[in-house]
């Protein structure tokens, strides 16, 4: 059912089937909303899209689909898309599904005529040798240019010899920059300006983080998403971490009533190049005591934030959510970390099943 004609953008599956996707766009806390109408989600044939990637108007989107009368699955049960202007199908390199954890995309230039590269990176296999392959897709193009066993050079110009975490997340900078960012210390820079048929990557380690987010106890859950990451202009990025702290000001986690939801939310930014010498520069620190006594937090829980989102427009203005476990209410809040002041606060309706805490849900299980 198409929510919005004016974005509705038709193409066809690779089975022959008719699809029309379609957005409802709205701004923030509120959700856009995509939409799909595909024949195969009647008949035999049960259908659901997922968006992958995206990086101004263009959006990859995957494409699933089983066998609704039982478990077996299609023959070939993954479709691949670039919604921008009716882009054909795409190939997914090597027969592998596409994921938002290792697949990107990139707007270049910045008229409607600009390409765009869909960037697939296999960290997985070669980590432990410093290396990784590398899939480019351009626009115009159904064929992918594999890139095997690219070197993965270190800050100081060495090649990493130790371990990589798989890649959670992909991020694109500007119209040159791809970027993949680990679960906990990895962050590999892609300059895509240069022949994307021969990239470069390069790694730098993320801010240390003085406390482990998975540490938990009988009496202290685990922090929900403390952490993420997002683009500050053209040519840099911003790293949001949100860090306990016990009543005395040091960090750690701390089970007495002043220190339960302790923490301060900082700030870094790391400035992109290929060549140079780069390193994270810490921005802001807002201690949880400042956030609470700022106009407009009256009414929110003081509890651990999660899921700081930076924004498109200002990446010192961060989305963060706030939970109520007791109450079965969230709040989405907008916080200038550079002026300490808070610029939104909203209360999320109907958010039982999108945007349930897993912290939450980890208490529950604890109890049972």
């Amino acid at each position: 059912m198409v929510s919005d004609a004016k974005t509705a953008a038709e193409t066809n599956t690779s089975t022959g089937q008719r699809l029309c996707v379609s957005f409802n766009l709205a701004p923030p806390p509120a959700r856009s909303l995509l939409s799909f109408d595909n024949a195969e989600t009647t008949g035999d044939y049960e259908s659901a899209l997922n968006v992958i990637a995206a990086h101004g108007d263009s959006v990859v989107l995957r494409m699933a689909r089983r066998r609704s009368s039982s478990s077996s699955t299609a023959a070939n049960p993954y479709d691949h898309f670039v919604y921008r202007d009716m882009e054909e199908g795409l190939v997914d390199p090597n027969g592998r599904i596409l994921l938002d954890e290792n697949t990107g995309i990139l707007r270049r230039g910045d008229n409607d005529d600009g390409e765009f590269l869909v960037v697939w990176m296999d960290l997985r296999s070669h980590s432990e040798h410093g290396m990784a392959n590398v899939c480019v897709l351009r626009s115009g193009s159904s064929q992918w240019e594999h890139n095997l066993l690219v070197p993965i050079v270190h800050e100081e110009g060495e090649d990493v010899v130790r371990s990589l975490s798989a890649a959670g997340m992909a991020l694109p900078v500007g119209d040159r920059f791809l970027c993949w960012v680990g679960s906990r210390h990895s962050f590999i820079l892609c300059d895509m300006a240069d022949d994307v048929s021969s990239p470069k990557l390069r790694h730098v380690p993320l801010p240390w983080l003085p406390w482990d987010p998975d540490y938990y106890t009988d009496d202290l859950l685990p922090l929900t998403d403390p952490h993420t990451m997002g683009a500050a202009g053209s040519s840099a990025v911003r790293f949001v971490g949100i860090e306990p702290r016990c009543c005395c000001g040091g960090f750690g986690r701390c089970s007495c009533p002043k220190s339960r939801h302790a923490f301060t939310v900082t700030t870094w930014t790391l400035t992109l190049t290929m060549d140079e010498p780069i390193e994270w520069v810490k921005d802001t620190v807002m201690d949880c005591e400042e956030l609470w006594a700022l106009p407009g937090y009256e009414g929110i829980p003081r509890v651990h934030l999660q899921s700081p989102m930076v924004c498109l427009d200002d990446p010192d203005v961060v989305w963060f959510k706030v939970v109520s476990c007791e109450e079965k209410k969230e709040w989405m809040i907008q916080v200038d970390t550079r002026r300490k002041a808070l610029l939104a606060a909203s209360l999320v309706q109907g958010t039982a099943s999108p945007w349930r805490s897993q912290s939450c849900d980890f208490r529950q299980a604890k109890l049972q």
